[in-house]
């Protein structure tokens, strides 16, 4: 029998020279999210993947919550961002709160695949015994202010790495909150149908002009990582119109793991050029990179078809 994996520990990261206000917590190598101390509000960016994790973020902000409102972002339903939201529920959880998200978001949560995909996970890790699937209680489609009196958060819809996932912008101090439309070394996209959107996306949070970037994945704030993700999926698509063009593809090219050797961006490549050591990657970044080079010649192959068009 398989061991499982020891659960990721909480901890709260120093301050790397941001305002103040902004606090950064990280569970082991899982996910960062997020908290900006307002005049008015405590906003917590994403719950993690349990109610364990969420409640140890909310023992850390009990000295700024004595005065002040909290309330809850889901940047996207993916499990790591909001699985502990149950602490927040009105009025049964121990922290109730409003939790906001986009209207996608609220609908994956109470579907059936998020049900299974949670009594998966509960089957593997005893840590999710304690999950309850609970979607934001307000929503929203396009765009979200939240007026905390000293800073505003600007909540994005920012799709492309899920259809319901948003991003935030705080203009007083120039910040970028990625979620998972930005990350080191690279984003993962949905499909092949939303690989223009994710392009989008990134395109619009880099022209916010922002001085600091933080990706819930990766361990950066450079404001350049949303260059460096453009480019990168600049490069997939040059280097797999050129195999396309010259027909170096095998006719199963979409079962192929090594996809990307064959259109000339193997995965040490494509890691040294955004900026990390191909040793050090992750292997779930491996996957993201053979996932977006599939997209990527899917969506180059159906531009040419005059079928699908």
């Amino acid at each position: 029998m398989t061991a499982e994996p020891p659960p990721p520990q909480l901890a709260e990261l120093p301050n790397g020279g941001w305002d103040s206000r902004l606090r950064m917590f990280r569970a082991g190598d899982e996910v960062d999210t997020f908290a900006l101390v307002t005049r008015r509000y405590v906003v917590m960016i994403d719950t993690m993947s349990t109610p364990e994790l969420a409640a140890g973020i909310v023992t850390a902000l009990a000295g700024d919550l004595r005065r002040r409102q909290l309330l809850v972002v889901n940047t996207h339903a993916d499990y790591d961002h909001c699985w502990g939201n149950a602490i927040f529920a009105a009025p049964g959880g121990a922290h109730p709160a409003p939790i906001i998200g986009h209207a996608l978001a609220r609908q994956r949560l109470l579907g059936r695949l998020a049900r299974q995909k949670l009594r998966a996970r509960q089957r593997q890790e005893a840590r999710f015994a304690s999950v309850v699937l609970v979607p934001p209680s307000i929503t929203f489609t396009s765009a979200l202010r939240i007026d905390g009196g000293d800073l505003a958060l600007e909540l994005l819809h920012t799709p492309g790495h899920t259809a319901d996932h948003v991003a935030v912008w705080v203009p007083e101090l120039r910040l970028v909150l990625a979620g998972d439309t930005a990350e080191l070394p690279w984003p993962k996209v949905g499909s092949a149908a939303t690989l223009p959107r994710l392009r989008r996306s990134l395109a619009r949070l880099r022209r916010l002009d922002p001085l600091r970037v933080l990706p819930c994945h990766g361990g950066t704030t450079t404001p350049a990582l949303l260059a460096r993700n453009l480019a990168y999926f600049d490069d997939l698509a040059a280097q797999a119109q050129a195999a396309l063009a010259a027909h170096a593809l095998p006719s199963e090219w979409d079962t192929r793991d090594d996809l990307p050797a064959l259109i000339g961006v193997p995965l040490a490549a494509a890691a040294r050029q955004a900026g990390v050591d191909p040793a050090t990657l992750p292997d779930l970044y491996r996957q993201f990179h053979l996932t977006n080079i599939r997209a990527t010649v899917r969506r180059l192959n159906a531009a040419s078809d005059p079928a699908a068009r």
